[in-house]
């Protein structure tokens, strides 16, 4: 971190006032400039609607008529020689909290396609907090991406945040998750996986599926906003439930804790994969030593992208806050440190005043002008700048990011890209036939796309230095017709004709009297595995002679 550059950020829920009206977006600014913060993570997407105008998804309920308070709050933020960077914080899976009563805008995601929520593994859809779209669901997948995007695009955000961007704790243990099992998921797995059984909740390759969904989610939004405005920060609150593993700790240590083993949030392989610009563990706890555990952890699995530590304002006296904030400044014993801090909330910043506006203007004078340290600095004296994102200009490493198919395409899922060039890469395309590389080093690649039943495709892909490579790999079926000639032995009546079926894939069977003039006789044919066979009884008006053949069906 350079000096004079450090993430004082702060988290904005909407279940408290901060953006329903135009005087909350200027006392929420206020407030945040008076405490030398820089950075405001405001909640714009609470539980499938939105704090901003003209989505994809309906406006809250609680904003102002007319109000745009995303628009209102980057105006006054950005304004003046104290700017303070707006991110927009996104809650990723869970679309709504009332078991009893549904949203009341009808154009609502949980109205509108209640077949996208996610259920546990007995049909249950309410995990007594939320409903949580699933994961593992292509259209969940693209309407997710498509509501960060369209916030990216329409809105000069600074950041997006994703929240809840993991699978539910509620019955859940290690190693043993019980939510993902809505049905277009277990089918995709099992189509994938070549299995015919639905998986058990703790069976490894399940739960490790489960998890790629949620990191391909990450991945594609990190590359499409590098893509479009490489200055957004892509960043999450994540999870660091429990003991923190030792900073040395092996990868078997982190794939032990409950965000890896529980919840399926795999954050230390999204860092190590550089598709997070800043992580933000949640480490709200009140114990000193279990925030010094996660924040030297953190500092170690940053890679070469950055981490702010979450501190829980809320769940603390300002004198533990402010100790925090100092732990945070320190190193790792490898000398590592993190770029900052984020406070959970501008609600509630501490636990010892009876009202925000009290609690609030206590937490500026401690951090400002006050210090718990006889003689010593006050923690937030001076505005700072937050800090600078160096890989976003490195001109050794770039990326990649496409399609297989003609645009979204769910007949890809699964498919294999081998990339070859400076460093080889196997990529797997998405749901929606998305797939992405990050941190390549610079130079020629080829990509290659090689699936049963279509042309092998390969294209040439130059990838230069901090920026994105695009690619649309579009592949064609191969024609697929076996045909079975004379009709033998003529008595029989009967023609049977065989083929190498693919599992997933259905068939169309066509007969003809005269060579080139086809007519169906069965359409639908499901293929297992292996090889498929087909037996039919040729009519008798047909004469001496008649013809057979099979064609995959689009």
């Amino acid at each position: 971190m350079a000096f004079g550059q450090e993430m004082r950020g702060m988290w904005a829920d909407t279940f408290h006032a901060g953006l329903r009206n135009s005087s909350e977006t200027s006392a929420l600014v206020a407030a945040a400039r008076a405490a030398n913060c820089n950075a405001l993570f405001v909640e714009v997407r609470k539980r499938g609607d939105a704090y901003y105008r003209d989505g994809l998804e309906p406006v809250a309920t609680d904003v102002v008529a007319g109000f745009d308070p995303l628009a209102d709050l980057i105006t006054k933020a950005h304004a003046g020689p104290e700017r303070l960077e707006v991110h927009a914080w996104m809650v990723t899976y869970n679309i709504w909290n009332n078991g009893n009563i549904p949203p009341s805008q009808p154009t609502h995601p949980f109205n509108l396609h209640p077949e996208w929520l996610t259920q546990n593994n007995v049909g249950a859809q309410f995990d007594s907090s939320n409903y949580q779209l699933d994961p593992g669901h292509p259209e969940v997948q693209a309407h997710t991406f498509d509501v960060a995007a369209d916030i990216l695009n329409r809105y000069d955000v600074d950041g997006i945040h994703l929240d809840y961007v993991r699978y539910s704790e509620h019955s859940s243990s290690l190693n043993s998750q019980p939510w993902g099992y809505n049905p277009v998921s277990v089918a995709r797995f099992k189509k994938l996986k070549n299995r015919t059984t639905t998986p058990a909740i703790n069976d490894s390759v399940w739960l490790q599926w489960r998890r790629d969904q949620v990191t391909a989610l990450v991945r594609r939004l990190y590359l499409h906003a590098w893509a479009t405005k490489p200055h957004v920060r892509i960043s999450a609150a994540l999870i660091p439930w429990g003991t923190a593993p030792a900073e040395n700790a092996s990868l078997t240590a982190w794939q032990n804790t409950e965000a890896y083993g529980r919840v399926l949030q795999d954050w230390r392989g999204w860092m190590e994969e550089g598709i997070l610009d800043l992580a933000c563990p949640m480490v709200y706890g009140t114990s000193n030593s279990g925030f010094s555990g996660w924040a030297n952890f953190t500092r170690e699995r940053q890679y070469n992208r950055m981490a702010a530590l979450g501190m829980g304002w809320y769940n603390n006296p300002i004198s533990s806050t402010i100790a925090k904030v100092k732990i945070a400044r320190g190193s790792s014993a490898g000398g590592k440190t993190s770029s900052g801090v984020v406070g959970y909330s501008y609600a509630v910043p501490n636990v010892d005043g009876i009202s925000r506006a009290e609690t609030w203007a206590a937490f500026t004078d401690d951090v400002t002008a006050e210090s718990y340290d006889p003689g010593g600095t006050p923690v937030f004296a001076n505005p700072v700048a937050t800090p600078s994102m160096p890989w976003k200009t490195n001109t050794a490493r770039g990326h990649l990011m496409g399609f297989v198919g003609n645009g979204l395409d769910t007949k890809f899922d699964g498919t294999t890209i081998s990339l070859a060039g400076p460093v080889d890469r196997s990529l797997l395309a998405d749901a929606n036939g998305f797939f992405g590389a990050v941190d390549l080093p610079v130079g020629n690649y080829t990509a290659t796309v090689t699936r049963p039943g279509y042309a092998p495709v390969t294209q040439n892909v130059a990838v230069t230095g901090a920026t994105v490579a695009q690619r649309s790999l579009g592949v064609q079926r191969l024609p697929f017709r076996i045909t079975s000639l004379v009709r033998t032995p003529a008595p029989a009546n009967k023609l049977t004709i065989s083929w190498n079926s693919l599992p997933g894939r259905t068939y169309r069977i066509e007969g003809a009297a005269v060579p080139g003039q086809w007519s169906p006789i069965a359409s639908g044919v499901s293929a297992t595995t292996g090889s498929s066979t087909y037996e039919w009884t040729v009519p008798a008006a047909w004469g001496a002679q008649a013809y057979i053949r099979v064609v995959e069906e689009p």
